[in-house]
């Protein structure tokens, strides 16, 4: 009797092990290596790309149209959800400041295409229809899950967080590659963000190509060494690139310049940061950055991207752009003016490619 009672309790744990398993399976995105990401050209006719061409660039992230109005509970704050009005509002207004800019191409971090917490918008497609400018759009998730349990009470619950880029010109390939996740468990890595590079190839006469890549790194690592092995993998995709063509590496690195000091933050945002070196250091001595260190420490309030819960001014660099050698950057510029919208500024910037 008791010996049937032992596998009785034993498969019901097998069972209940499977079950958790295939939940988990089921909730949650396990993207590979490398994966197409999804791709259209559906919009106006696409323009064609020729050496010498000047075009505008907009590297954003929207911090998926919440605008500043809440803190959330990543920063510290009580909030999870934003209110529906709050959101197709901002997103009105960011549509507003793509008019004003009129960029060639935009490079988005964080918009949501039906999460619960934006009242289930597919911000893509009000930006693709608000502006109908564009001939091609890619996007790829990097937070996806069915059902998100935490935090607390107020369940994240459905989100689908991605990357995109819209083009006037036609993008002919566009692929994922996945970055090293933060040393988390099983089960919260299964759960949490997967980071990656969204990579955009544009034709170019003659033969060449344009190429973007577009990515968020890591935000809470606390100096675990996972943003060292991010920066390895997006370095390794931008020289490989850069052979091939013209090549733009942009996007919210979570990552001070070179020479910038975390304590300067004060003690709490200070821990975010490697306190025995800047993991960002690679980059930016094998890469072209759009604008150099030199010329940041001259003006920083002019050119800091990212503005911390109830900051009324961004305090630090973390949003970086880098250009290939054949690449020349007319203009460098962060439109400070729209800080109500983001917790990150929009940077600007035009680049002419050399003949």
């Amino acid at each position: 009797m008791l010996k049937r009672i032992a596998i009785i309790v034993v498969l019901m744990l097998i069972f209940l092990v499977s079950f958790g398993l295939f939940m988990i399976w089921w909730l949650n995105y396990f993207p590979g290596e490398t994966e197409k990401a999804e791709l259209a050209c559906d919009g106006k006719a696409p323009k064609t790309l020729k050496p010498g061409d000047t075009i505008r660039v907009l590297s954003w992230n929207i911090q998926y149209g919440a605008s500043r109005n809440y803190h959330f509970f990543y920063d510290g704050g009580p909030d999870v959800y934003a209110e529906k009005k709050v959101v197709e509002d901002n997103l009105q207004k960011m549509l507003k400041v793509l008019k004003e800019v009129k960029p060639d191409v935009i490079l988005w971090q964080e918009f949501d295409r039906g999460s619960n917490r934006t009242h289930m918008l597919d911000e893509l497609k009000i930006f693709w229809k608000g502006d109908p400018q564009y001939a091609c759009w890619s996007a790829t998730p990097y937070h996806k899950s069915a059902f998100v349990p935490s935090p607390g009470k107020k369940f994240l619950k459905r989100v689908d967080m991605e990357l995109g880029v819209f083009s006037k010109y036609k993008i002919t390939h566009a692929s994922r590659h996945a970055l090293p996740m933060l040393k988390e468990s099983f089960l919260r890595r299964a759960f949490n963000l997967k980071r990656a590079i969204l990579k955009v190839e544009l034709p170019v006469e003659g033969g060449k190509s344009l190429t973007f890549l577009n990515t968020h790194f890591s935000a809470f690592s606390f100096g675990d060494g996972t943003l060292d092995k991010q920066v390895k993998k997006l370095q390794t995709l931008a020289l490989e690139a850069e052979k091939k063509g013209y090549t733009v590496t942009a996007g919210d690195l979570n990552l001070l310049p070179p020479g910038d000091k975390p304590e300067r933050l004060g003690k709490a945002a200070a821990t975010f940061y490697s306190k025995t070196h800047n993991p960002i250091a690679p980059l930016y001595k094998t890469l072209h950055p759009a604008l150099s260190v030199e010329d940041y420490n001259k003006a920083p309030a002019k050119y800091n991207t990212y503005m911390p819960p109830k900051k009324s001014k961004a305090d630090r660099w973390i949003d970086h752009v880098f250009v290939s050698k054949d690449i020349e950057v007319k203009k460098y510029e962060v439109l400070s003016q729209h800080h109500a919208l983001s917790d990150h500024l929009p940077i600007v910037f035009e680049i002419t490619l050399k003949k």
